[in-house]
């Protein structure tokens, strides 16, 4: 396990060097580790605990680069990848209170050619006190790896609990599509077009942080594509934990 957290904190920390010199002020870095490492509902790990390393790198006030590496524990979804990686240049517009961001995010899967894929990322972010609310869109235009295009579209709601060290948060998500090739369709979307909804609660104390988080999905067993070598079990609910570290 400890090979694991190394290999994602040096993947992210190759990223961050070259991007490094162009920083204005200093990046920000976290460690986590979680029992199951879920992205729109669905297990990127093979339902199995995950480790992980993450960066952002202010590159001027309204450009920064994003760069995460996650275990994915051989995971069919990703072909039986090692790793992966994601390297996501974003630009940032704040306006009357509003954050509007659009960027692009590169999906590099480790270990296994031909399954990374990018996707065209926008967010609108307001934050009223203690509480934050996000919207968000991706779209990954039609490519081979995840047999088509994808579109996934998420409202996340946190707020801070006045006087104590816990966030409650929540949200939504739904994700649609174009398919040219069913097979690699199931790395994405199992069983069609699908809701994901998760909600949680996090401690944080000084530069540690740790929460639980319940995740689900309107996936049937009947809908999912069993036949497709990319097809991962670990979609419906679940509880999860992690705990995160922020130097």
């Amino acid at each position: 396990m400890l090979k694991h957290i190394l290999s994602a904190a040096a993947a992210c920390g190759g990223l961050l060097v070259s991007v490094g010199a162009a920083a204005q002020s200093a990046p920000t870095i976290s460690l986590e580790a979680e029992t199951d490492h879920r992205e729109h509902g669905l297990s990127w790990s093979d339902g199995k605990a995950a480790f992980g390393a993450s960066a952002s790198i202010p590159v001027t006030y309204d450009l920064a680069v994003d760069l995460d590496a996650v275990t994915l524990r051989d995971s069919a979804r990703h072909g039986g990848a090692d790793m992966g990686l994601k390297v996501a240049p974003r630009y940032t517009v704040h306006s009357a209170g509003w954050d509007l961001s659009a960027g692009l995010r590169g999906n590099v899967f480790v270990g296994r050619s031909g399954t990374s894929y990018v996707e065209l990322t926008g967010e609108v972010a307001r934050t009223l006190g203690p509480a934050q609310l996000v919207v968000g869109a991706a779209f990954a235009p039609a490519q081979d790896a995840i047999g088509g295009s994808n579109l996934y579209l998420d409202a996340q709601l946190s707020a801070s609990i006045p006087g104590t060290p816990l966030t409650l948060y929540g949200g939504v998500g739904h994700t649609s599509g174009s398919s040219r090739d069913d097979a690699r369709v199931a790395r994405l979307r199992p069983g069609g077009d699908y809701l994901d909804h998760h909600v949680g609660a996090e401690y944080t104390e000084a530069n540690f942080a740790a929460g639980l988080r319940y995740s689900g999905t309107s996936i049937g067993a009947d809908e999912v594509d069993r036949t497709s070598p990319w097809t991962d079990r670990h979609y419906g609910s679940r509880v999860m934990a992690y705990f995160r570290f922020t130097p």
